[in-house]
């Protein structure tokens, strides 16, 4: 009987010991995965800020290029946005730094994209061509809106309306009634602006745009500069972008074709440079690779330019976009900045 109760007590020693063991296990694993944890946080947060100091001395760096450039043109005495200059050369170039860091810049003139606010002079739209230019512009970026026909029913027509309406300064529907009867039934209740766009995000207030519709345009179109804006840029746009050149004569405007596009990317890569005919011998009329006249007016020259930097440490990105005016060299200005 007593050999029994001595079994016993040794197996309840036995398992009080593995208990206070596991226990102490389990402490000791918790406390490592804390301090793991609490490791991996910091040096994020450390990656985070050092990213983004990067990506916004990235901006700087890429302001210095733009201010050369603008010298450079005022020494030669012609100016003309092209890819061949230098702040256009550094394209997604990945930049080493000593400390591990990598930082990649993406510089775009105001013309490589289409200008919303080029469609609106004064407060009236610009000329009779703008509705059917948009109209044409909607109905090819509707086609690419990711999802079957339901994300992609939209009437090109009345969203081009609607749009025009917003921007115009007055506040009557092009079709007839008010602008803002459809601004006062949302929650909350606005009105059309009547003015130029401040952003491409702004598009999402006008009456049709959805989502999916304005992360479809975002590739094609800026809003900057806000006023006196011009067309696309033949010399620095994207091949997607120079097919929205809206081309041709009296009533016969269509958007550029694939033989267009190509004429001009060809002029490119051989070095030449298109601008208006007036300008002279040190590159090509614009009518040399495009038949008629252009709407909106295309642009050759900026003073506003898209600065994207993204810096990286380790896992961690920060990315920093601001759009920049270097009207004035001696004191440039930063229209919009935005960091993710």
């Amino acid at each position: 009987m007593m050999r029994s109760t001595r079994k016993q007590s040794a197996g309840l020693a036995l398992l009080a010991v593995m208990f206070f063991i596991l226990l102490a296990v389990s402490g000791i694993a918790t406390f490592l995965r804390r301090a793991t944890i609490d490791g991996m946080v910091v040096r994020n947060r450390d990656h985070a800020a050092r990213s983004e100091a990067l990506a916004r001395g990235g901006i700087r760096l890429a302001t210095a290029l733009l201010l050369q450039d603008r010298l450079d043109e005022a020494h030669s005495g012609f100016r003309a946005e092209t890819r061949h200059e230098l702040w256009a050369q550094v394209d997604n170039i990945p930049l080493q730094v000593t400390d591990g860091g990598e930082l990649r810049l993406r510089i775009e003139d105001a013309g490589a994209r289409l200008n919303l606010n080029a469609l609106v002079n004064d407060g009236t739209i610009r000329d009779e061509l703008a509705p059917a230019f948009l109209v044409e512009l909607l109905d090819r970026v509707i086609q690419e809106i990711p999802g079957g026909d339901e994300e992609r029913s939209h009437d090109a027509e009345e969203l081009a309306q609607n749009l025009l309406d917003y921007m115009d300064e007055d506040n009557e529907r092009s079709i007839g009634g008010l602008e803002d009867d459809y601004y006062q039934r949302q929650e909350p209740s606005y009105r059309a602006a009547n003015r130029p766009l401040l952003s491409v995000d702004e598009l999402a207030l006008v009456e049709g745009f959805g989502g999916p519709l304005v992360e479809a345009l975002r590739p094609y179109v800026s809003v900057y500069p806000l006023s006196g804006a011009d067309g696309i840029n033949p010399n620095t746009a994207a091949p997607w972008v120079l097919a929205l050149i809206y081309h041709g004569s009296t009533s016969d405007f269509r958007l550029a074709d694939a033989d267009t596009v190509r004429d001009v990317l060809e002029l490119r890569e051989a070095g030449d440079v298109l601008c208006d005919s007036s300008v002279g011998e040190e590159c090509i009329a614009v009518g040399e690779a495009i038949e008629g006249e252009v709407f909106p007016p295309p642009t050759f020259q900026t003073d506003v330019f898209r600065v994207e930097a993204i810096a990286r440490y380790g896992d961690v990105e920060r990315k920093v976009t601001v759009w920049l005016d270097r009207s004035e060299p001696g004191e440039p200005r930063w229209l919009a900045w935005d960091v993710r």
